[in-house]
Parts: structure tokens; C-alpha cells; sequence
């Protein structure tokens, strides 16, 4: 007897677990069902922003940026909203923002209202060591007391050497990356008949679409938005901006000291190189740049594409 209520136990788990798996099975997604799913993975694997949730935030600005290495970016674009056209813009939010955050996001309305597209883009932050550089960088170092033996100079030579070697290596890809997240938006413009937009960096991210519009013709101009330049960029500027090029530059900073010293530092080397097409304007503007300074960074903006 014992036995017989066994078995039947057994047979009823075994049925139990049968049911179970059946139902799964049909409740699972079809393969096609599981795609957006592993399009947000593969979109997400750029920047990390979140850019899922935005698409889903922003359906009606959502654009997907294909990308060389078969990944893609999110970008949101704003058509304007004002006949005749002025142009286009760029703008690549600060790093650690995304395309809706901050004065990145306030642009899409403030500028579609006087009659300029923008196509904004969200930046991931750059590698720790790059940050730590920088950090360094702004530093003195201290003196040393006493010179190091000849073996442990030779020592720290090539680690130094080494260490700066890879960290090259990374603020490269960390550029390169960037690059080509521009190239997707300047072609998206393109494809949908904007041509000669201008480019616009907020924060660090002037410094990238600086770097970037160097090698680029069709372009009108390039904005600096509270520009912040490393210690290694900022000697570089002159030489950069002093070769021909097609497009002009304006140069957006904050009133206040923190903002003013560095841009009449940086307009005084520029005028020096008598680099042409740069145009310096202080304003009002928080720090870092936010959504309520969108209005009037976009009153200065549009005054400077109708000249």
C-alpha cells in the first residue's frame, strides 16, 4: 500500500512539472518578439545613457544612428518649427549627459521655434584614467628632494612611458568613437537635405567637435557652449584654428570669473595666431549649463547663423 501511494506521487509530480513546462513554453516570446530587446542591447552598448528609455520617452524625435562597427546611437531630432529655414545644428551634450539632459535638451524646442533642426547627441563619460589624467594635469607637481638612483629612474622612465603609451591608446578610441557618432548625425542631415549644418560642443565637448570639424568642409560654423579645453588642447587651439577652413567660430561662456578668464585667455592666443571667424560672446549662463539657459543660448545662436 505504502508503495502504490508512492508511485502515484510521483506520477503527479511528473505530470505537475510536464503542465509547467508546457506552459512556458507557450508563453515564451517568438524570436521576432525578442528583437527590440536585443536592439536596445546592442543600441545601449555606446554610451550606456539609457537610450532605450528615451526612445520610448521621445517616439516622435527618436532617430537611430547606424554606426560603422554595425552598433547604433540615439539621437533626437527636432525639425523646425519656423519657415524660412535658418539651418541646422548639432549639438553633442557635455560628457556623462545625455541628448535630452540639460541645455542639450532645452535647444530642441528653443531653437526649432526659430526656424533651426536640431539633431541632438548624448555623450558617455570618458575612460577613469583619461579623468585622472586630466585631474594630474591641472596640478603642479611637487619637486622631488633628492634625484632617484639611476636604476630606479630607468624604472619609472619606462613605466611612465608605458603608462602613457596605453592611455593614448584609449583617449584615442575614446575620440574615434566620438567621431564617428558625428559622422552619423552629419549624415543624417544630409540624407534628410540639411546641408552646411553647424556643430555645437557643450562643456568638454567642445574640444571633440573641434577636433572633428577640422576635417570636415560642409560645414557652417562651429559653438563653443561653456567651453572647457585640457590642459594638453588648450596650447593646441591656435595652430588647430589658424589653418583655412570654411566655417566660422563662436565662443559662448559664462559672465562670471570662472568663465571669463579662461575665454579672454583663449581669445588673446587665438588673436595672436590672427586666427579669422572667431567670435567671443559672454552671457548669463549657469554652471554647468542647464535647460533654463536654453532661451537665451538660443537667441545668441540664431543671431549668429543669420549673419
Amino acid at each position: 500500500m505504502i508503495t502504490g501511494r508512492a508511485g502515484i506521487g510521483v506520477l503527479w509530480l511528473l505530470l505537475v512539472g510536464l503542465a509547467l513546462t508546457v506552459s512556458a513554453q507557450e508563453n515564451e516570446p517568438e524570436a521576432d518578439q525578442g528583437a527590440p530587446h536585443a536592439m536596445e542591447r546592442r543600441a545601449t552598448a555606446l554610451t550606456g545613457l539609457g537610450e532605450w528609455s528615451l526612445a520610448r520617452q521621445f517616439p516622435e524625435r527618436t532617430v537611430w544612428l547606424d554606426l560603422d562597427d554595425d552598433s547604433r546611437a540615439l539621437a533626437l531630432f527636432q525639425p523646425e518649427l519656423k519657415t524660412p529655414a535658418r539651418g541646422a545644428l548639432i549639438v553633442l551634450a557635455d560628457e556623462g549627459q545625455t541628448a535630452a539632459e540639460g541645455l542639450a535638451g532645452g535647444l530642441l524646442d528653443t531653437l526649432a521655434e526659430r526656424g533651426v533642426a536640431v539633431m541632438t547627441l548624448g555623450l558617455r563619460p570618458p575612460p577613469e584614467s583619461v579623468v585622472r589624467r586630466r585631474q594630474q594635469r591641472l596640478v603642479p607637481e611637487p619637486q622631488e628632494t633628492a634625484p632617484p638612483e639611476d636604476d630606479q629612474l630607468q624604472s619609472s622612465v619606462m613605466i611612465d612611458v608605458a603608462e602613457e603609451e596605453a592611455l593614448e591608446e584609449v583617449m584615442s578610441d575614446y575620440r574615434n568613437s566620438i567621431r564617428e557618432l558625428l559622422d552619423a548625425a552629419a549624415g543624417e542631415l544630409e540624407r534628410r537635405g540639411y546641408e552646411r549644418p553647424a556643430v555645437s560642443g557643450i562643456g568638454w565637448s567642445a574640444d571633440y567637435v573641434t577636433a572633428w570639424a577640422l576635417g570636415q568642409g560642409a560645414l557652417s560654423g562651429v559653438i563653443w557652449l561653456a567651453p572647457r579645453f585640457s590642459g594638453d588642447r588648450l596650447p593646441e587651439l591656435p595652430a588647430m584654428l589658424s589653418a583655412d577652413r570654411p566655417w566660422r567660430v563662436l565662443d559662448l561662456h559664462a559672465m562670471d570669473d570662472a568663465g571669463r578668464h579662461p575665454a579672454v585667455a583663449r581669445a588673446a592666443a587665438l588673436a595672436r595666431e590672427q586666427v579669422s571667424g572667431y567670435r567671443r560672446q559672454p552671457m548669463a549662463l549657469s554652471t554647468p549649463p542647464q535647460w533654463a539657459d536654453a532661451e537665451r543660448v538660443a537667441s545668441r545662436i540664431q543671431a549668429w547663423m543669420n549673419r
